[in-house]
C-alpha cells in the first residue's frame, strides 16, 4: 500500500466529511424550519442526504485513482456506503452517550470523540469494503510483480 496515496485519501475523506456536515445542517434546517417536519423525521432526511452527498464525492474524488478497477457497480457501492455510514453513525451515538451520560464527559467533547470514531470506521470500511479494487488474479499478479 502506498502510504502517500493512503494519507491523501484520508485528507480527502475529511474534506468530504466536512461538506457532509454542511449538507446535513442545511437539509435539517430546510426540512424542519421551512417544511415544518418534526425533528424525528427531519433528522433522518438530513442524514440520508448527507450520506448521499458524501458517497458521491468520495466515489468521484477520494477514491478516483482506481475508478476503472472498481469491484462493484455504482448502486452496489452506494448500498455498501449507506451500510458502513450507518455503522459509523451508530458508533458515534454510542460513544457520545457512553462518555457523556456514564462517564460524565462534557457532551460536546464526547460528540467530537464519537464523530472521530465514526469517521475512522467509515474511512476504513470505505477503503477496504465500499470502494475496494478488483483483486488481481495470479497471472496478473506475477506479470505486474515481474515488471512486464
Amino acid at each position: 500500500m502506498d502510504k502517500k496515496k493512503f494519507l491523501k485519501r484520508i485528507i480527502k475523506f475529511g474534506i468530504v466529511g466536512s461538506s457532509g456536515i454542511i449538507v446535513n445542517s442545511a437539509v435539517l434546517w430546510i426540512a424542519h424550519d421551512l417544511l415544518g417536519l418534526i425533528l424525528y423525521f427531519a433528522s433522518p432526511v438530513a442524514i440520508v442526504a448527507a450520506i448521499f452527498n458524501n458517497f458521491n464525492l468520495n466515489d468521484y474524488w477520494t477514491w478516483s485513482e482506481h475508478r476503472s478497477e472498481r469491484r462493484h457497480n455504482y448502486v452496489h457501492r452506494l448500498w455498501r456506503y449507506y451500510l458502513s455510514a450507518s455503522l459509523g453513525a451508530g458508533l458515534n451515538y454510542i460513544v457520545l452517550i457512553t462518555l457523556s451520560k456514564i462517564w460524565g464527559v462534557y457532551y460536546l467533547f464526547a460528540n467530537l470523540v464519537g464523530i472521530f470514531t465514526g469517521m475512522t470506521t467509515n474511512f476504513l470500511l470505505s477503503e477496504f469494503w465500499v470502494f475496494r479494487r478488483k483483486e488481481l488474479d495470479d497471472s496478473e499478479k506475477s506479470t505486474s510483480d515481474s515488471g512486464y
